[in-house]
């Protein structure tokens, strides 16, 4: 599947300084995947990884659009607060 970053997530991922081989993994094994409950036809990817700038775990989550045979990318929500969001 093609896989679409809206300029919104492109601001995110450059913003927390997230490479986009984290994102891509995220989206192809999550660790957790979920309905929004906001939209429900927006998805969203979990997958927790080690922040290298920060030195510790962190939770990514990758809130995405189905639009036919691409998986759009809203936004990128990176925090240290795994329990909160998982």
């Amino acid at each position: 599947m093609k896989i679409k970053f809206s300029f919104h997530a492109i601001e995110r991922i450059k913003e927390r300084g997230i490479e986009k081989s984290i994102i891509f993994d995220a989206i192809a094994s999550p660790d957790k995947m979920e309905t929004s409950s906001v939209k429900s036809d927006r998805f969203l990817f979990k997958k927790i990884y080690f922040n290298l700038q920060h030195k510790r775990d962190h939770l990514l989550i990758i809130v995405c659009e189905k639009e036919e045979d691409v998986l759009k990318v809203i936004t990128i929500i990176d925090t240290s607060k795994i329990s909160k969001h998982f």
